[in-house]
């Protein structure tokens, strides 16, 4: 079966996930796409405000790895954001947590959209919805250090990344 998600779930998905890759120009883009696909202002609030928790989310996870690597007293461990109340809140909080690189919540939030009947099918077309705009919003960034930078190279810095994070 192929995902049947509308234009407007498609934009909200890619407004989720520009939100928490932090991509600027790709928010931009997403905002206006999804009024054209005739959204409202509340729809994409909603849609910005559960792309903001799961980045919020992620960003604490982090925090609490960093400090543990310090061994720094750990706090407890804050409640996950994958309470959907609804079937485009939990696509927008698959969607973000791709493209806020957190494997760790994405299968919360998978899972929390199975409980509100997001097919598999649909779970990945959100998935590759967001690794495309967390690709653009990487090439963005990019471009800006490039520019800044002159001279340096994407595809090293990558695997600079790989062999420092023992990948």
């Amino acid at each position: 079966m192929e995902a049947r998600l509308s234009q407007k779930e498609r934009e909200l998905v890619a407004v989720g996930a520009s939100v928490a890759a932090g991509c600027v120009p790709c928010t931009q883009y997403h905002v206006n796409a999804v009024q054209a696909a005739g959204a409202a202002t509340d729809e994409i609030t909603r849609a910005v405000n559960a792309a903001d928790r799961v980045k919020a989310r992620a960003k604490e996870m982090m925090v609490r790895v960093a400090n543990q690597a310090l061994g720094l007293a750990a706090e407890a461990e804050p409640s996950c954001c994958a309470d959907p109340s609804d079937r485009m809140t939990a696509l927008v909080s698959i969607a973000a947590a791709v493209a806020a690189n957190c494997p760790s919540l994405l299968p919360q939030h998978v899972e929390a959209g199975r409980t509100v009947g997001i097919r598999e099918d649909e779970i990945h077309l959100v998935i590759r919805i967001a690794q495309m705009v967390r690709a653009k919003a990487t090439e963005t960034t990019d471009e800006a250090a490039t520019a800044i930078a002159p001279g340096t190279a994407p595809a090293a810095a990558r695997a600079e990344a790989r062999s420092c994070c023992g990948a």
